[in-house]
């Protein structure tokens, strides 16, 4: 067997990457397909490195899921060393992590909330005295949070007057959906804390991924290690039991408790080792953090049912269940000597959903505030990304706008068959979404299909579900987590590999009249809601909003003159695009209940069909061969470099309004105050037309309907990225 060994002169292993070596596999001696590129970033236990992958050679080693870019952790030298010491196999060790996130991948879709795994094994590795070791490594998902920040911890060092109430709730519903999964996997994290949870997207779009299972309590694996983050971990962790049986899904809930009092309150809730009083049980006040934003600091009421709720998560009192075995009681004598506390006070909350049904109707009751107050203030309702509005030429009369990559239709994981000779019909506009790490969620005919890397991944439907699935119109970001197929009359919701329906807008006991079909729908990661079409009792469409997938609040009339087909949501309310007969119809409803009906410019045009929300008070709106822009009360078309059908229109991560026609992907761009909208790619010949576009901080992403995918790299690429300090991949422990 050929040996290929990397090599190190450095215990930490800063300078594996050097050279960009292949990852061969020590197990078999082969290449697994994956090239180091450079180190992002080394902790106490492993060193983590920035990977690419080359998908034709990729080994059996890693999962077809994985991506092209992958982050690579490899167990240091000096952790490998320790584990020898106290008798444990380094591979099993790492292997914890290795399960506990596969568990999760297993689900179609997975949840978004918790970093993907795609791989592990054995690296050969010549140390600088020339003996050779073999460490541990473990391919996880790369999580690049562009120019906002990677962790929790850096989004909220980045607010100098702190988290609002829309963006906290968001967070938050994220954090506590991927600790639900994660315990229902059978998976005890043990290590929550700002830096272990990773976000994805815009500040107006986040989307936390927890990470670093390295010390999780896994159901059926007996390795463990004792190990915490002292300001976050609950008291029976510290107790220093082998095979601990008082950690349980309570111990995740008082570190969730804490990791909300920093995003609340904007600094750690435990103040360290010296806190005293912490470790004692006090659990001071959010009326004492630096942070805490005006959204919530108005209301006395409210601060006060938090400070409740989040005492109530990290109180040092377990619940009961967790003395319910036989193994737990034997140690309640050195519990009771070393952590009076933990037998004195209400007891903490036993699930994550526990505090889930205490906490987030209190942070939905301070987002529906703060839109309230922000409507009346007129002001954007949340903090959005920064907006940079392009010039003319990027760099030159000649310059290309983008650098793009076609990739054809890939095979369906799991089949032999091409996505584009599976589909029996071309997927159509409105039923593709993408999440913001990339991932996609589509409708082909009668199946579903779940896209890595523009890789298809075919999602098992029921067969009493399929009916819903073959009659969904449009796929959207769900309300609080997964995704939502909605047809004009039902909506389904999938959410971590699992589906269910949410009642239709005026069902329920005390709804009164049911509302008519579902004509157009939101969900953007922001808001979900459905716009239904007039009936007799309602004189006109209406919209409907969801925070959490089980009710509906509204309605709010609109009195668009005609049916909505699309809406979009921005900083000061939707605008609500669509049609009477062949003519447009525009209107803005604005977070004050004050509603800007358009005339001029709209309705002697075409129908308008698609429309975003600027991250200003700007928004436009598109229709076959032309696009409006709106400004408060003024529609005006701006030059546009295409004659085709509109697919959709999305904001890119620095504000710029991207349009994707049927044969055509074109940016707007401002030259000496004039508007236009460029081409940065064009579709030649009879190919299958263009659907939708995502983007992440590598570039945008157009999916076909075939199934291809077109990467555009544009020219203004840096500005989009991370710089190197913050580009740290934060999880260097297993």
């Amino acid at each position: 067997m050929a040996r290929h060994p990397l090599r190190t002169h450095d215990d930490e292993l800063r300078d594996l990457a050097e050279g960009s070596p292949l990852l061969m596999e020590a197990s078999h001696g082969g290449a697994t397909g994956a090239r180091f590129l450079r180190l992002l970033g080394n902790g106490g236990m492993a060193t983590v490195f920035l990977a690419e992958l080359d998908r034709a050679r990729r080994s059996a080693d890693l999962h077809p899921e994985t991506p092209a870019r992958l982050a690579l952790k490899v167990m240091q030298l000096s952790t490998q060393r320790a584990l020898h010491r106290f008798g444990v196999d380094p591979l099993k060790f790492f292997s914890r992590e290795t399960v506990a996130l596969s568990r999760v991948m297993e689900r179609t879709p997975p949840t978004e909330f918790v970093v993907a795994c795609y791989g592990s094994g054995l690296v050969e590795v010549e140390v600088g005295d020339g003996h050779p070791r073999r460490l541990p490594w473990l391919a996880i998902e790369y999580v690049d949070g562009g120019n906002s920040g990677v962790s929790v911890t850096d989004r909220v060092a980045r607010v100098a007057d702190g988290i609002d109430p829309v963006r906290a709730l968001r967070l938050l519903s994220g954090i506590v959906e991927g600790t639900r999964v994660l315990h229902e996997e059978g998976v005890i994290h043990r290590d929550l804390k700002p830096d272990n949870v990773l976000v994805a997207g815009p500040v107006d779009d986040e989307t936390p991924k927890l990470a670093d299972c390295g010390i999780a309590r896994v159901a059926g694996l007996t390795t463990n290690m004792q190990a915490a983050t002292p300001e976050y971990c609950g008291p029976e962790q510290n107790l220093s039991i082998l095979g601990n049986p008082l950690v349980g899904p309570w111990t995740d809930v008082h570190a969730l408790a804490a990791v909300a009092w920093f995003i609340l309150g904007g600094e750690h809730w435990c103040s360290g080792a010296g806190d005293l009083a912490w470790h004692q049980g006090a659990r001071r006040s959010l009326r004492s953090a630096p942070k805490l934003h005006r959204g919530f600091g108005s209301s006395e009421s409210l601060v006060s049912e938090l400070d409740r709720v989040l005492r109530a998560g990290a109180a040092q009192r377990p619940p009961e269940i967790a003395w319910a075995t036989p193994e737990a009681r034997a140690h309640e004598g050195r519990a009771m000597a070393l952590f009076p506390g933990m037998f004195t006070g209400p007891p903490r909350f036993a699930s994550a959903l526990e505090l889930a049904d205490a906490l987030l109707p209190l942070l939905s009751d301070a987002a529906a505030r703060s839109r309230a107050q922000a409507g009346r203030e007129h002001r954007a309702v949340s903090t959005f990304r920064p907006a940079h509005p392009l010039g003319g030429a990027p760099l030159g009369a000649s310059a290309p706008l983008a650098i793009v990559h076609e990739h054809a239709a890939s095979e369906i994981v799991g089949t032999e068959t091409p996505a584009r000779d599976a589909l029996g019909a071309p997927m159509t506009p409105g039923c593709v979404v993408f999440q913001p790490d990339g991932k996609v969620l589509a409708r082909v005919g009668s199946r579903l299909l779940y896209f890595v890397q523009g890789v298809p991944h075919k999602v098992r439907v029921h067969p009493d579900t399929q009916p819903l699935v073959d009659a969904t119109r449009w796929i959207t970001r769900g309300p609080a987590a997964g995704f939502a197929l909605v047809g004009p009359r039902h909506v389904l919701l999938v959410r971590g590999g699992q589906m269910s329906s949410m009642p239709l807008p005026g069902q329920g006991a005390g709804s009164g009249t049911a509302a008519g079909p579902i004509s157009a729908v939101i969900g953007d990661g922001r808001v979900f809601g459905v716009v239904t079409e007039a009936t007799e009792d309602s004189g006109g469409p209406e919209l409907w909003l969801s925070g959490d997938g089980e009710a509906w609040t509204g309605p709010e009339a609109l009195p668009l003159g005609g049916s909505a087909r699309a809406i979009a949501y921005g900083p000061f309310g939707f605008l609500v695009v669509g049609a009477l007969g062949r003519r447009g119809r525009a209107l803005f409803l604005g977070l004050d209940g004050q509603v800007v009906v358009y005339t001029k410019e709209v309705q002697p045009r075409s129908p308008l069909l698609v429309a975003v929300c600027g991250v200003d008070r700007e928004a436009w709106g598109a229709g076959e061969g032309y696009v409006l822009r709106f400004d408060r009360g003024v529609a005006s078309p701006e030059p546009i470099e295409s004659t085709a059908a509109p697919a959709a229109l999305a904001l890119d991560p620095v504000g710029v309004p991207w349009l994707v026609t049927e044969r055509a992907v074109l940016r707007r761009h401002v030259d000496s105050g004039m508007a236009r909208w460029r081409t940065y790619y064009a579709r030649s010949g009879d190919g299958p037309p263009l659907l939708a576009i995502g983007f992440t901080p590598d570039g945008a992403r157009v999916l076909d309907g075939s199934g291809g995918t077109v990467h555009l790299t544009p020219h203004d690429i840096d500005a989009w990225c991370a710089s190197a300090d913050t580009a740290l991949f934060l999880q260097a422990r297993p």
